[in-house]
């Protein structure tokens, strides 16, 4: 389902699915406001009424609140409004709304994070005056009070001193509220600012007069008599230190924040180590402007010496020892020797590599998390051009492709004077090598810091794409005993990154713009390019043979974790002599059907087929039939799966002729020519049952099952499911156990067994989670809609068949019977729920991810599973019958109000225009 945001702290907005999306008019953005204030509760009409209309609703409210409605239906979705017998209701969780947020963080007391979301006066505009009468002033009482409490928080450690500022500003919002400014003068008293404080109360005291004809509080009062008695207060905590506030904002890094805090109080010596531009000198900055501690920051990267940069004597609590890398022996020098002669000292360090000091402790800084990372993207953006990047999408993947590196989303998001977003991700490669000095810069003088080894692993390793692990890395790298140390100096200077896999692997990667800048000191290097290449082959096809064995799903995710490789090595090996593109494109074919890329898949064996080696030769062309096959181009199928036959029987390879035989079968199955495929798949058998073949003989029963369904003859194609299904269990083949519940789940929605329909697709589903969703074939999804259909659940069909025909648009289509069974259910659902409608649901399924699929596939049937109740298809039934709405409520003994009331129901739900249409749909339906 879409994901929704509801802001109504500031000007109003609705996002859906990071986008935002415009409502038209004032009352249908008022409607949704007081359904979001509550939110999975039903309002009733009559409060609704008086929040859009105060005390003069239209004569018939009903009705033009179902307009409005609808209206609001359009824009966020037919699931968003439920209809109920009293009200309307929102259907969103209540994270989606700021205002429930708000109200939330409040009552936990986490102010700051409360705040956070507060973005002006609520609503942003008039909405109505219930509003501004009901919801408006509390909401702004809440915001101000909490507001006052984290001051009163933060005066506990002087932090209140850097409220000033928006204090001055809160004050002259609300110049009546006298809470604001007691903190106020307060806060100016402990800054030593009294003689500024005095004339703030001045001001105060002669606004009070003039518009109230009062004094201010004797709170108020004693604290000017203080400031009278005393300008500077006697005894005051001693100041925090801090570095100079930054002039742009800081995003994010809250779980960052927190981890150093409890590394920093559990250890007296931490740093921060990460790649160029990862942020670390900022995050230092952000830790110290919260710290609650006196703060000593020393820059060592312009500093004559370590020494020269830190104060004598030093009397702060933290000190911040800024880019050590420069200098990393005399810092671990200076920092021990402080360690042991200031006891209460601790002391932060930043450096792209561990300064490897007694009782460090290093804390590696990861990349921006995404939400963080396009937040810093929109505001860098606005700084330059004046406007926030309204391309949401491609912000977020121009965020993905820099790994989330913040000098690098800087320096993209500067190029917003003169590029758009879609622009910059278009030209993101060359505008980051060629013209930002930069990163090039920094880049530069991490290089430079590294052994002759290491600066010799770091260009080899820009050949991969993605990430890698050890062996691959020992293939390819060609360095020997040295591997190891240069690796772990790679890692210490956090130019190559560790990821630690769920059964504890470790794989590691290079951040985008790194590797980038590592590509353009490698070059062509075409003996690094050849193993690399050489490397993936191998992997490529150990992992074609594995996803035949049982643990399919974890050879999917691991093959998946490769793809960039593979993509890179194929990329190489179209300038290659030899047949390194043909090898790889056919060990990959297999792998990418299960992922649902089969248009994909059939390019690139075509492009690497003109090779000679027959024995390849035979087998590219058994994978390219079966891609043209699922693409139902039984023309080329043919033709390629005939050549394969040839090849192999040259060969004297009765295994490969006897699944050429069995391919061939596929094709005179799909062409109608059923007699000829049976034979086919006789012959196939009878050479496998010679070999003790189980395995491929139970493929060949999948193939001899369709050729029956085809024939019609469902009584001879469900025995053959079922027998290759058992062969599957019985020889721990994933696939082919997959493959043969797909067709006994076939075969029993034929037969109307729901039962054993739900159950084989309930077992395909719990092996595709074990593949973490990765296996995208569009078969599960028709027999998921099947089912669905069956069972009642009329919506999550056609969701479920929107997902369906989208997936296999990449090619992976269906055998013919088993289309025209699931397209004669489409439109049968179509015709049920009426076109508009099925259209909507259908690209709402296309949106759905894996994991929401598989569990609309398996969702229990419920009363909310058809467009309309009971009630409703009996009215619409009578209208198509050609009754009036008098004759309607006499029939069903019910009013006519509530007839017209079901009425205006069916045409919302339906997407219908008029009476006319309803009758027109009820017809289509009686036939």
């Amino acid at each position: 389902m879409a994901r929704l945001e509801i802001r109504l702290l500031g000007p109003f907005e609705i996002c859906r699915d990071g986008r935002r999306v415009t409502l038209p008019g004032r009352k249908v953005r008022a409607l949704l406001a007081i359904l979001a204030l509550d939110c999975g509760r039903t309002v009733s009409f009559d409060a609704l009424g008086r929040a859009l209309w105060a005390d003069d609703p239209p004569e018939r409210l009903r009705g033009s609140l179902q307009t409005y409605v609808g209206r609001l239906r359009r824009v966020l979705g037919d699931e968003s409004v439920t209809t109920e017998p009293t009200g309307y209701r929102l259907d969103v969780p209540p994270e989606c709304v700021d205002v429930l947020r708000f109200r939330q963080l409040l009552d936990r007391s986490e102010y700051d994070a409360a705040l956070q979301l507060w973005r002006g006066d609520p609503f942003g505009e008039q909405l109505s005056a219930w509003f501004e009468d009901h919801e408006t002033p509390a909401l702004i009482e809440r915001y101000l009070t909490a507001c006052e409490r984290r001051i009163d928080q933060e005066a506990t450690t002087g932090a209140h001193l850097q409220r000033i500022p928006e204090l001055h500003e809160l004050t002259a919002r609300y110049p009546l509220r006298e809470t604001l400014w007691l903190r106020l003068l307060t806060a100016l008293r402990d800054a030593g600012r009294s003689a500024e404080a005095l004339d703030r109360y001045e001001a105060l005291r002669t606004q009070l007069a003039d518009e109230l004809g009062a004094d201010p509080s004797p709170d108020l009062q004693a604290i000017h008599q203080q400031l009278l008695e005393v300008r500077r207060p006697a005894a005051q905590p001693p100041m925090r230190r801090q570095p100079p506030p930054d002039l742009t904002r800081f995003f994010g890094r809250d779980t960052e924040l927190n981890r150093l805090d409890h590394l920093v109080n559990t250890t007296r010596l931490v740093t921060i180590a990460g790649p160029p531009g990862a942020g670390k000198t900022r995050l230092s900055r952000e830790f110290a402007a919260r710290s609650a501690t006196d703060v000593v920051l020393a820059e060592l990267a312009s500093a004559a010496s370590v020494e020269s940069a830190i104060p004598d004597p030093l009397d702060g609590d933290l000190l911040i020892l800024d880019n050590c890398e420069h200098v990393v022996d005399e810092a671990i020098e200076v920092a021990t020797r402080i360690l042991e002669t200031h006891p209460d000292v601790r002391i932060l360090t930043t450096s792209r590599v561990p300064l490897g000091a007694p009782g460090e402790q290093v804390f590696r800084l990861p990349p921006l998390a995404a939400t963080s990372a396009k937040e810093l993207f929109d505001d860098r953006a606005a700084l330059v051009s004046g406007d926030t990047p309204v391309d949401a999408e491609a912000v977020a993947e121009i965020c993905l492709k820099l790994d989330g590196l913040p000098l690098a989303i800087e320096l993209a998001a500067a190029w917003s004077r003169v590029l758009s977003p879609r622009q910059i991700l278009q030209r993101l490669t060359p505008l980051l090598q060629e013209n930002d000095a930069t990163m090039r810069a920094a880049l530069d003088w991490s290089y430079h810091l590294l052994s002759e080894p290491q600066q010799l692993l770091f260009e080899r390793v820009a050949v991969f794409s993605g990430g890698f692990d050890l062996t691959a890395l020992e293939c390819v790298a060609d360095l020997g005993d040295d591997l190891l140390g240069a690796l772990t100096g790679l890692v210490d200077h956090s130019l190559v990154l560790t990821d630690r896999l769920p059964d504890g692997r470790i794989r590691f990667r290079l951040l985008e713009p790194v590797r980038q800048y590592a590509a353009s000191l490698l070059g062509e290097a075409p003996s690094v390019r050849s193993r690399h290449a050489a490397h993936y082959l191998t992997v490529a096809q150990r992992g074609d043979s594995e996803l035949h064995k049982s643990d399919r799903g974890r050879t999917v995710i691991d093959l998946q974790r490769d793809e960039g490789n593979f993509l890179a090595a194929l990329s190489w090996a179209r300038s290659q002599p030899g047949d390194l593109g043909l090898r790889l494109a056919t060990g990959l074919a297999y792998f990418w059907e299960n992922r649902g890329f089969v248009n994909d898949a059939r390019g690139w064996l075509e492009e690497f087929l003109d090779r000679d080696d027959a024995a390849l030769r035979a087998t590219a062309l058994a994978r390219l039939g079966r891609l043209a096959w699922r693409q139902r181009d039984y023309a080329a199928a043919r033709l390629a799966y005939q050549e394969s036959l040839d090849l192999h029987r040259q060969l004297g390879d009765e295994p490969g002729t006897a699944r050429a035989l069995r391919n061939l079968a596929l094709v005179a199955a799909a062409t109608g020519e059923t007699a000829v495929a049976i034979d086919l798949c006789e012959q196939s058998m009878a050479i496998f049952r010679r070999l003790g073949d189980e395995h491929s003989r139970g493929w060949t029963l999948t193939v001899l099952g369709l050729a029956h369904f085809e024939a019609d003859d469902y009584a001879a194609a469900a025995p053959c499911a079922r027998e290759a299904l058992e062969i599957g269990r019985s020889t721990g083949a994933a696939a082919l156990t997959v493959a043969g519940r797909l067709g006994t789940a076939f075969a029993a929605a034929v037969a109307g067994d729901v039962r054993t329909h739900r159950e084989q697709v309930t077992a395909v589903v719990a092996e595709l989670r074990k593949a973490s969703g990765l296996i995208e074939d569009p078969e599960w999804l028709w027999a998921s809609m099947s089912l669905a259909a069956s069972e009642g659940r009329e919506l999550a069909s056609l969701r479920l068949a929107g997902a369906a025909i989208a997936l296999s648009r990449r090619g992976g289509r269906m055998s013919d019977v088993t289309t025209v069974f699931c397209d004669a259910t489409v439109a049968r659902l179509r015709q049920r729920v009426g076109a508009r409608v099925a259209d909507r649901l259908m690209a709402v399924g296309r949106q759905l991810t894996q994991d929401e699929l598989m569990a609309e596939a398996l969702a229990p049937p419920t009363p909310t599973d058809k467009p309309l109740t009971g009630r409703e298809l009996e009215v619409a039934e009578l209208a198509g019958q050609g009754l009036s709405n008098e004759q309607i409520a006499v029939a069903l003994v019910i009013s006519r109000r509530t007839v017209e009331s079901h009425l205006e129901h069916i045409r919302q739900k339906l997407d219908l225009a008029s009476r006319y249409e309803i009758v027109a749909w009820a017809l289509s339906r009686s036939g």
